[in-house]
């Protein structure tokens, strides 16, 4: 093995580490997307190393070092060692505040750098996701660059979800916690070193607002079923660990179960035409199962996937391929719905089945349940608040409505219901092309007049909608979805009615959008001006 010697430089901010595999097509490119780096160069310390390349690769680097004059550090290793012992290589010689590992397919986007780092400054973090775009026919993870996020809560949001090492790593959390990537591994080396730094980072951000990195493609080894299964089994093992017991564990569990058993059990076991091979590797996947699945994490997962890795743990292994035959099947109709004392259970296959006798909280979706709304109308004449919209379940049928509209007062939590009308509209569709016939309404909402006789009370009061189909029901807050047509503009405050408890005082109503979008109302009473009534 060799290496460059050391260049004797300031405290640079970035160490950016190039792990070099046969790519001479590409790797200009990524050196050219660093030199253009608009966070300077000087600040940059880059680490290329050529793990074993048979092209042109190695070659490459030498010359490049002519064109990074003290930045740009050369080493090569033999092929036989893997990307895990490259990166280690680099890590080691790593002299940034922040360590950044890119493939020699990659290319970052000029200003990622100093976005990041930016970042991480202004937040502290121990570890940015730079926003990733794939370049290929491979795909990334994007589900965690929906916002920018300065403190990103790894067990609420789906930072876990992305792996990889193209992040900014603060060096002293590298130190603190003797991180390395895996050399055992032959695949996943890279997840031990990401998940361990996540759970060990004192605060994680997020720049998802543009591309940060340019990822691109990779030639991926074939890969026997039993070792995804084993690196599944490793990562769950890593995450108990780190993560005491509990949601939070299960949280970053139900990853692995998804991403790595789910695929092994699933779309991979159904490609291959080896029976043997489909055989170890449900064999493997139970006993995985049934040293790490937890019933929390089960209920984080989609039902289908959730009945076959039961199935799979009960040792049903003819029964999980018809599961994953079933889940793999694009035109299949979608399973029935019953509700049952304010239950929603999917009537996938086994429920309810003597044999396997899976419990019923595996078909059970209804804190699943997902409400399409949207608010297309909002008049107001005297004290009468008129509101029309539609609100229905995905999954259900828009039979038995009873639903009604909630003003909620923000500190006392005091409520007032009010009745909607349906208007039946055939027309209208759920996500899936269902018709949703009495899913719109209209209310009118009498300020004036609440269910106690008397006005609304001084204070702030929250608009809800209690969406309610077959007796099952579901909150939601309105005014955030709404239509075009919904004036937003300004309004003066409306009188609607003497106050009942202070002589010559009246009740105003001053409508006004929350931050976030949502429709409240203020009731404040007040003495009018003399000659304004």
């Amino acid at each position: 093995m060799s290496f460059t010697p050391a260049h004797a430089v300031d405290l640079p901010d970035v160490t950016v580490i190039i792990r070099a595999d046969n790519h001479a097509t590409t790797l200009e490119a990524c050196l050219e997307s660093l030199a253009q780096q608009s966070i300077g160069l000087e600040r940059l310390d880059i680490i290329a190393i050529d793990d074993g390349s048979t092209d042109d690769s190695g070659p490459l680097l030498a010359r490049a070092i002519r064109n990074f004059p003290g930045r740009l550090r050369t080493g090569q290793q033999p092929h036989a060692m893997g990307p895990a012992a490259a990166r280690n290589l680099g890590l080691s010689q790593a002299s940034g505040r922040y360590v950044i590992f890119l493939e020699g397919a990659d290319r970052l986007a000029p200003d990622a750098l100093a976005r990041m780092v930016a970042a991480a400054d202004r937040s502290e973090a121990d570890v940015v996701l730079g926003k990733l775009e794939s370049t290929g026919r491979h795909s990334v993870a994007t589900s965690m660059f929906r916002a920018n996020q300065d403190y990103a809560d790894l067990y609420t949001s789906r930072v876990y979800w992305s792996l990889t090492p193209e992040k900014l790593f603060r060096m002293s959390l590298v130190h603190r916690c003797g991180l390395q990537f895996a050399t055992d591994l032959h695949i996943g080396d890279d997840q031990v070193f990401t998940a361990q730094a996540l759970t060990e980072a004192d605060n994680i951000a997020v720049v998802a607002d543009r591309t940060c990195v340019f990822k691109g493609p990779s030639a991926a080894p074939a890969v026997p079923l039993t070792e995804r299964i084993a690196l599944a089994a490793r990562m769950m093992s890593l995450v108990a660990g780190l993560v005491p017991a509990g949601s939070r564990r299960d949280r970053l569990l139900s990853r692995h179960l998804e991403s790595e058993i789910g695929k092994a059990t699933g779309s991979l076991l159904l490609s291959t035409g080896n029976p043997a091979e489909r055989e170890r590797a449900m064999w493997a996947a139970s006993d995985v199962l049934r040293n790490h699945l937890t019933p929390g994490a089960l209920a984080l997962l989609p039902r289908p996937l959730a009945v076959r890795l039961a199935l799979l743990s009960g040792g049903w292994f003819a029964e999980a391929q018809q599961m994953a035959e079933q889940e793999a099947e694009k035109d299949r109709p979608a399973p029935k719905k019953i509700v049952e004392n304010g239950r929603v259970f999917t009537t996938l296959p086994f429920f309810r089945d003597p044999r396997t006798a899976l419990p019923d909280e595996l078909f059970d979706i209804t804190d699943k349940m997902t409400v399409t709304h949207q608010l297309t109308g909002l008049q107001w004449t005297k004290s009468i608040l008129g509101l029309e919209g539609f609100a229905f379940f995905e999954q259900l049928s828009t039979r038995d409505r009873a639903t009604k509209v909630v003003l909620r007062e923000r500190t006392s939590g005091a409520e007032e219901r009010f009745s909607v009308t349906a208007r039946r509209d055939e027309k209208l569709l759920n996500a899936k092309g269902k018709v949703r016939a009495m899913g719109r309404f209209s209310a009118r909402v009498n300020l004036r007049q609440t269910s106690s006789g008397r006005p609304l009370a001084p204070g702030i009061w929250d608009l809800w909608l209690a969406v309610s189909f077959e007796g099952i029901t579901r909150e939601v807050r309105l005014g955030r979805k709404r239509s075009d047509q919904v004036d937003v503009t300004g309004r003066p405050p409306v009188v609607i009615a003497p106050s009942p408890d202070s002589a010559h005082h009246e009740l105003l109503a001053v409508p006004f959008y929350t931050p976030q979008g949502d429709f409240s109302l203020q009731i404040c009473e007040q003495l009018p001006l003399p000659g304004t009534r």
